[in-house]
């Protein structure tokens, strides 16, 4: 057995054996056994648990994997939340990874050598109220499917194109709450293997009963021809966003819906505005951070410089006898929490912000990091005003 380390993606690394340690059961292995569609079977092995680390600190400029650009990353992003059934909704900011957006595709971890990790998208999704979980990973082998093996499919499908199909539906237990899983896994004519899976365990980790995913849903997921590691990046896919998160744990007032009537105000400002500062893309790029809808957040390129939006649900109150603060006739601050403090990046461009505490408790941090912006304090301010503007 390898020891774990790090972040592991569940139910792709593991080959359930029954009885282990900790609590854990997975489902009993029958062997020998016939599976539709191998002409033999191996027996099972010994359970196998492969090391990934994840240090946040992974992009997708990465040599192994010359073919996961940002781009391109994007691209499977999007097919992959296309192709969920009507009714199902992704949970925001619900992703299994630290500081990941939900369904988005992330750079490539470190992982033991036997063990490739590729690139995963994963997150909470619920259907008629009900919450579980959808994985989709995506990696390179060099020689064609793994032989059918008891414990690892339960049926294998070849297509006429020599694409092959295996599926299979399992279970296992930690502290007796069993939880269920659907997997559709699939090896593709140029080396790519697309696995999709979809479990009953909720936000809290909890069986509900229910796998979101069918097999046959999942296996039209796995089947989308973008997410082949070869498929060509369509013409207008942009970059995704720069990571962001707000830390701040929980539900709260930044649904997606929130978000994009925030997004639409921000455009709005900026239209107006008329500032000749060239966006990567629209200023109203926020999204609900991946900590949780308490809080919201976004960065776009401003010129040369990185322009980071935040707003957060807290209990923050306004100081008062605010040091070098600014009390709004609303009873808004803008504060300054470190005076006379400054920082810079590890590029060592400088970082100006500004922080606007709301009646409400309501924080606003609006920042720039740039050798030299126009991006300058007031409209660091104006921006923070429309945000605050939008939001409870």
């Amino acid at each position: 057995m390898i020891v774990a380390v790090g972040t592991v993606a569940a139910g792709l690394t593991h080959q359930p054996m029954g009885q282990s340690g900790s609590g854990y059961v997975s489902e009993p292995v029958e062997y020998p056994v016939n599976i539709p569609g191998c002409e033999s079977v191996e027996p099972p092995e010994e359970e196998q648990f492969y090391g990934v680390l994840t240090t946040g600190q992974e992009d997708y400029d990465n040599p192994a994997y010359p073919w996961l650009t940002s781009k391109k990353a994007n691209a499977m992003s999007i097919a992959v939340r296309e192709a969920l059934p009507p009714r199902v909704d992704t949970v925001d900011g619900s992703s299994l990874r630290y500081a990941g957006d939900p369904l988005v595709f992330q750079p490539a971890a470190s992982a033991d050598g036997a063990y490739d990790p590729g690139t995963s998208a994963d997150g909470l999704v619920t259907r008629d109220g009900v919450e579980g979980s959808v994985t989709v990973n995506v990696t390179r082998v060099d020689d064609g499917p793994k032989p059918c093996q008891a414990g690892w499919l339960d049926a294998r499908e070849t297509l006429p194109d020599g694409t092959v199909v295996d599926i299979r539906d399992t279970w296992d237990e930690f502290d007796g709450d069993r939880s269920h899983s659907n997997i559709v896994r699939v090896y593709a004519r140029d080396g790519s293997v697309v696995v999709a899976a979809s479990s009953d365990r909720n936000a809290d980790y909890e069986s509900t009963g229910t796998v979101p995913l069918s097999i046959d849903e999942l296996r039209r997921i796995a089947l989308r021809p973008e997410l082949l590691w070869s498929a060509p990046v369509p013409d207008g896919i942009p970059p995704l966003p720069m990571s962001c998160d707000t830390n701040s744990e929980g539900a709260g007032q930044f649904s997606s819906q929130a978000v994009d009537r925030l997004n639409a105000s921000l455009d709005d400002f900026w239209q107006s505005a008329g500032i000749p500062v060239e966006l990567d893309r629209p200023l109203g790029s926020m999204r609900t951070s991946p900590s949780g809808s308490a809080g919201a957040c976004g960065a776009v390129m401003a010129g040369d410089g990185t322009l980071m939006i935040r707003v957060i649900d807290a209990d923050y109150e306004p100081s008062p006898n605010p040091s070098g603060a600014v009390t709004l006739a609303d009873g808004s601050q803008f504060r300054d929490d470190y005076p006379g403090a400054s920082g810079m990046t590890l590029d060592g461009d400088p970082i100006d912000d500004i922080t606007l505490v709301k009646p409400s408790g309501t924080r606003v941090d609006v920042q720039i990091a740039a050798a030299q912006t126009l991006v300058d304090r007031p409209l660091l301010q104006a921006i923070a005003l429309t945000v605050a503007g939008s939001v409870d």
